[in-house]
């Protein structure tokens, strides 16, 4: 037999290595770090009536904001422009967005449009409005309210994720490759050399030619995405400032350098004129780049807003290895392996197969184990507490559903292998290693859409109705419809313990403040009527939950009082 036996068992150190790195991430428990930023605190506040004008308008938030794409706006009872077109983040807090406001403002209700990007590279943006003096109804820009923490792109967030696929599916099969080659994976006896092995050429460079074209793209697409104009309005300037002042415009130059150096060094390692010795040192250069613009993806997104940055950062880059190996090693055993098989006679050619997949295995172990332990760490640290609500309630979760359930079809198509490879049974890989493949591809689909997804913001929840009981047996129903960030209806009917209906109110007024930031409290009056149904259309400006107290006054000055807490999302 031309090749050497491997047998495959999970042994005690097997076992010891992947209980210790779960353990680490489980007992780490970090604290939720908010994916996308959001205001905690306004100057003035959501509805606050002042006295006289401010001089400036101050939003803080939750984490700090890049320095490209801010706006603030604020829009006067007239429709006029009220503030003074200084729009800054603190250069000592950049957690802090301010802005002036024009002097001799009149009295009215004022509305405040802003938009920023958040420090894991997301553009964010909402509205609110506060009043000076006596409020003067719906000012001109409140038709534009949204949600304090959603985010924008639309369209175009799902083309910057397809960007985001094609380099990590682009690096998995550079780095499988050069691992197939380098790492023992391929059968050795077959070739001169590593990079002996046909077809490898060829894939490292159709994936290499794949990952820069996406790269390259990538920067005026996120260019667009982060600073939220048209395509139209797209230019060298906005990209001068995206490359200048925001992360991804930094690490995007990174990336072309390493783009670059990558082509010198695969280049290098099939040069015939060169020794084997300094052709292997080639690639093995080559692995270390592909590690490199890894580890600049994981500089990205989330992780990077996250209180522990350092960690989250490490153990996203560890991920991102661990399924760029596993993936990329398969697609190059199903290409590169074929043509070695083929110079075998027929009865001994499944061993080429079975040698390389024994082998693979072997390293395949610690690429599982990886996944698992840094998966369970970053849905610790991303999906806002509870986590268990948070992965079946939030748009962000369900795909992280997704992928974990393609994960265990990977493991269980892995299994199945590794069986056939201890049986050596047959003289082709089987059909199966394709879906296992696929399955993979799928997977860094919904990789590169989480990047791109916040984590804090719930699924649509619909319209919320529930019944209180008072001390005296009088039932309080609210209804809050569509329950949405932006105009609502609320309704409050009341009925005596007997069922009768209580029409006799003198006063209805409904207390909100927000559980999850400070706020303070917004109250809306309920106009009286004889009906025993009370109806006010108004604005909730924030998702996330907040506390309604409904206070209601009959004609005999008896208070009824109820709370309720309604859970509000982004439409």
């Amino acid at each position: 037999m031309i090749f050497t036996r491997f047998t495959l068992k999970w042994g005690k150190r097997h076992w010891a290595l992947v209980t210790c790195l779960l353990l680490v991430c489980c007992l780490v428990m970090p604290q939720w770090a908010s994916a996308h930023a959001y205001i905690v605190k306004a100057s003035p506040g959501e509805n606050e009536i002042l006295v006289a004008a401010p001089e400036r308008l101050t939003l803080e938030f939750n984490e700090s904001l890049q320095t490209a794409f801010y706006d603030i706006k604020i829009t006067g009872p007239d429709g006029n422009q009220a503030d003074d077109g200084n729009v800054h983040v603190d250069a000592d807090r950049p957690h802090i967005l301010e802005t002036g406001l024009q002097a001799g403002l009149g009295n009215g209700t004022y509305a405040v449009n802003w938009k920023a990007v958040s420090a894991d590279g997301h553009p964010i943006q909402g509205a609110y409005v506060f009043h000076i003096g006596e409020p003067s109804g719906s000012p001109a820009g409140l038709s534009d309210l949204t949600s304090g923490s959603g985010s924008t792109g639309g369209p175009l967030k799902w083309i910057v994720s397809l960007t985001d696929w094609i380099q990590y599916l682009g690096l998995s099969v550079i780095l499988g490759t050069l691992a197939f080659l380098l790492l023992r994976i391929a059968p050795t006896s077959m070739t001169r050399e590593p990079m002996d092995v046909p077809g490898s050429y060829r894939l490292l460079w159709i994936s290499y030619a794949a990952a820069s074209f996406a790269a390259l793209v990538s920067l005026p697409l996120n260019t667009l995405y982060e600073s939220g104009v048209a395509l139209n309005e797209l230019s060298w300037r906005l990209i001068g400032s995206a490359l200048k002042l925001t992360s991804f415009g930094q690490i995007w130059m990174l990336q072309i350098l390493i783009v670059m150096l990558l082509a010198v060094t695969i280049l290098s390692g099939y040069d015939r004129d060169r020794s084997i010795r300094a052709r292997i040192w080639s690639s093995y250069g080559s692995l270390v780049l592909v590690l490199g613009w890894l580890f600049t993806h994981a500089m990205t997104g989330h992780p990077a807003a996250a209180d522990q940055r350092a960690l989250a950062i490490a153990m996203d880059f560890i991920h991102l290895i661990g399924a760029a190996f596993w993936i990329g090693a398969l697609t190059a055993m199903a290409i590169c392996l074929p043509p070695l098989a083929d110079k075998l006679p027929s009865k001994v050619r499944g061993e080429v197969y079975w040698v390389a997949i024994r082998r693979f295995t072997a390293w395949g172990i610690g690429a599982v184990a990886a996944l698992v332990a840094t998966g369970i760490y970053s849905s610790l640290i991303i999906l806002p507490a509870p986590v268990l609500t948070s992965l079946f309630t939030t748009a962000y979760g369900l795909v992280l559903i997704g992928k974990i359930v393609l994960l265990i079809v990977m493991l269980v198509f892995a299994w199945r292998h590794a069986r056939l490879a201890r049986a050596a049974t047959g003289s082709r890989l089987s059909g199966s290693l394709k879906a296992e493949l696929a399955t993979g591809a799928v997977i860094l689909a919904l990789a590169a859409v989480l990047t791109h997804l916040s984590p804090g913001q719930p699924a649509a929840a619909g319209p919320y109705q529930e019944t209180k009981t008072t001390d005296d047996g009088s039932a309080i129903t609210l209804q809050v419809s569509p329950n949405v960030t932006g105009e609502n209806q609320f309704e409050v009917d009341v009925k005596h313990a007997d069922g009768s209906i209580v029409n006799d109110l003198e006063q209805i007024t409904l207390s909100l403040t927000h559980l999850d930031m400070d706020m303070g409290i917004y109250e809306i009056t309920i106009p009286k009527n004889d009906t025993g149904v009370y109806k006010a259309e108004d604005y909730i400006s924030m998702p996330g939950r907040w506390n309604i107290k409904v206070h209601l006054l009959t004609k005999t000055l008896d208070a009824l009082d109820a709370e309720f807490e309604i859970d509000t999302t982004k439409p």
